[in-house]
């Protein structure tokens, strides 16, 4: 089973995908937005144990589009001039 996934699709794992709505399951049941995704500093993110612990659910391809994710993120975030 599958569906369509947010274009662009930046990153396809076995399960997981980054694309630009956030981390989407390939089979379309489970979907996190860009704007629940914390940085990698902000600590872990909340829904992240709780999809861990779910069958079935390949870790470690979650945890590679969490990295991706972030990676995207902060290329997005503003940079502070230093003055």
């Amino acid at each position: 089973m599958s569906h369509d996934l947010g274009e662009p699709v930046h990153w396809q794992g076995r399960q997981w995908a980054v694309t630009a709505y956030g981390i989407e399951a390939l089979d379309g049941m489970y979907h996190v937005p860009f704007s629940e995704i914390p940085g990698a500093d902000d600590g872990p993110a909340p829904w992240l144990e709780a999809l861990r612990r779910r069958y079935g659910t390949d870790r470690d391809d979650l945890d590679a589009a969490l990295k991706v994710a972030r990676g995207i993120l902060s290329a997005a975030a503003p940079t502070v001039a230093e003055g």
